[in-house]
């Protein structure tokens, strides 16, 4: 086990475990636009973390950028995504509201898994990086929000059968 000290105002800390970092690459101005811009909410707005994933292997954001696109949205519908390897991007600012679960857009931000969560769960990394990255928004945010998976406010297998939305809250 890895010791970690800290010296605060001349008082020395000890905690025990590793600690751990979230990074977050921000690619929001790197992925392909559509037509038109989504609006913009102020943060007080926000009730919901919504919880998704791809429904298919090897998907990344920008293949949701261009899916998205294609259905006449601006652009990705998500906030965030985080691949199998547990690597977090940033897709939209958290004042975007973006497309990703009907009637909540307003008042939620997306987060989705990439891969098929109905046929396998999501990967040890991915489900370190979620569990940091809601606390991280949680904590940015400032208000109670509520963690969801998105077939808990529409009807849809998302975010696939395989992905335990107790445990997420759980441990969020």
């Amino acid at each position: 086990m890895k010791k970690i000290w800290w010296i605060i105002g001349g008082i020395t800390l000890l905690a025990a475990g590793t600690m751990t970092t979230l990074t977050i690459t921000n690619i929001t101005d790197k992925l392909p636009k559509g037509k038109g811009a989504y609006l913009k909410r102020p943060l007080s707005k926000i009730k919901y973390i919504v919880v998704h994933h791809s429904a298919i292997d090897g998907y990344g954001a920008t293949d949701y950028a261009k899916w998205h696109i294609a259905r006449g949205w601006p652009g990705i519908g998500y906030h965030y995504v985080i691949d199998p390897d547990g690597k977090v991007n940033q897709t939209n600012s958290l004042d975007t509201v973006s497309n990703h679960v009907k009637n909540t857009n307003t008042a939620s931000i997306g987060i989705s898994l990439s891969g098929n969560l109905s046929k396998h769960p999501p990967t040890a990394a991915q489900m370190d990086s979620l569990v940091k990255l809601i606390k991280k928004i949680k904590k940015e945010v400032g208000n109670q929000l509520l963690v969801k998976g998105h077939g808990e406010l529409q009807p849809t297998e998302c975010p696939g059968k395989m992905t335990d939305m107790n445990k997420i809250r759980s441990l969020t």
